[in-house]
């Protein structure tokens, strides 16, 4: 009997397997067969929806992006007829709501008709952005007027997505170092949780114990200042004599496009530029008219920005000197600018990672080291007995 019963157990029991067996070999079969073909047809369904979830996928905002917006609306506005002035007004409703408010000291002088320069004699405030500053220095260059209106709006539109250009590329290539790091820096966090979970000797030690308490506060507190240190480390800014250096060379490209003369050009600088060429252009203004000629004060610049301006200072003495035309020296000077920032941009792309190497050693794998290998020590320490 116990035969039969092992018998009819071992029958059933392979019955059973084989129709499973054929069960789901039947639906593997199937799916094998209409999987490309199912596949297909929802590629060709959802590609009109993929392309209206990228249509309204939000970019993130760019501040320089949006100033060059709105300087290519007034110089569309300016090329239909418009004063300046009116098409700055024109052409505010366009910015966002929250970049409106650095450009309605600017708008108000525009409806009153004061002297635009006033906005930027005046202070800045401290939250302002570079880019707005920049774009407000550009729209006050040409309200010189003349021919140049035109050119000087179109080229700092140009020199503002530039700069975001630049500034993306940086952004690209550090994003690997960055992403790296900050799972490093997630590492003590997520194996310290993941042992007091399964391990009940450290979850004793860590909440029971004073050398517990100091762990966690200890390793918390090194793992913050890690991250804090990494984020600085990504977000610092690039030498500002070579910053202040490139900025001039933008502000000198423009105020020269808009039709003012090399002299009239710094002498704008020296009112309303950043501080370090605001005083590089005032000692080459003051020395020009004390001791030399306006030529031979122009090397002053390279006590200011160092031996980088050495071209600039050749080129505008050429200029002054033997008159050469302009145009081919504004290209000059605008490549010369853009390719240094973006040179110094990669460089410091190329050095991030070296850099965030000393947080990760100094602060994250200490941490590392408190959250995880003291527990688990002190809680083998203390679970050995004495025979």
């Amino acid at each position: 009997m116990q035969l039969v019963a092992f018998v009819l157990y071992f029958c059933a029991f392979y019955l059973a397997i084989e129709s499973t067996a054929i069960k789901y070999w039947t639906r593997l079969r199937i799916v094998h067969v209409l999987a490309p073909m199912q596949k297909h047809q929802a590629a060709v369904s959802s590609s009109s929806r993929t392309v209206r979830k990228l249509r309204s996928k939000k970019q993130p905002f760019s501040v320089a992006l949006s100033i060059a917006d709105f300087l290519d609306a007034i110089e569309r506005s300016i090329h239909t007829g418009h004063s300046l002035r009116a098409a700055v007004n024109d052409a505010l409703p366009l910015l966002p709501a929250h970049m409106q408010v650095h450009f309605q000291n600017l708008a108000l002088h525009c409806r009153i008709g004061a002297p635009l320069e006033e906005v930027l004699i005046a202070p800045a405030a401290g939250d302002t952005p570079a880019d707005v500053i920049f774009g407000i220095q550009a729209i006050v260059a040409a309200s010189a007027g003349g021919v140049g209106m035109r050119y000087a709006l179109e080229r700092a539109s140009w020199v503002l997505r530039e700069r975001h250009s630049v500034s993306e590329e940086r952004r690209l290539q550090s994003a690997q170092a960055l992403f790296s790091a900050r799972i490093m820096s997630w590492l003590p966090l997520a194996f310290g949780s993941m042992m007091v979970a399964t391990n009940a000797n450290v979850r004793n030690v860590l909440f029971t114990t004073p050398v517990g308490f100091l762990c966690c506060a200890v390793g918390a507190a090194l793992n913050f200042v890690g991250r804090w240190w990494m984020k600085k480390l990504a977000h610092r800014k690039i030498d500002a004599t070579a910053s202040a250096f490139i900025d001039f060379i933008d502000l000198l490209v423009v105020l020269l496009k808009s039709g003012n003369t090399t002299h009239q050009s710094f002498q704008a600088i020296s009112q309303w530029s950043q501080p370090l060429a605001r005083t590089a252009a005032t000692e080459v203004l003051a020395s020009s008219e004390t001791h030399t000629r306006f030529v031979d004060a122009l090397p002053l610049l390279m006590s200011h920005f160092g031996t980088g301006a050495t071209g600039v200072v050749n080129a505008l003495a050429a200029s002054e000197r033997d008159g050469l035309p302009l145009a081919p020296l504004l290209e000059r000077l605008s490549h010369e600018a853009h390719s240094e920032r973006r040179r110094i941009a990669q460089e410091d792309a190329a050095k991030l990672p070296v850099r965030l190497s000393f947080p990760l050693v100094v602060c994250v794998l200490p941490s590392f080291v408190t959250l995880t290998i003291v527990p688990i020590l002190v809680g083998a320490l203390s679970s050995l007995t004495l025979s």
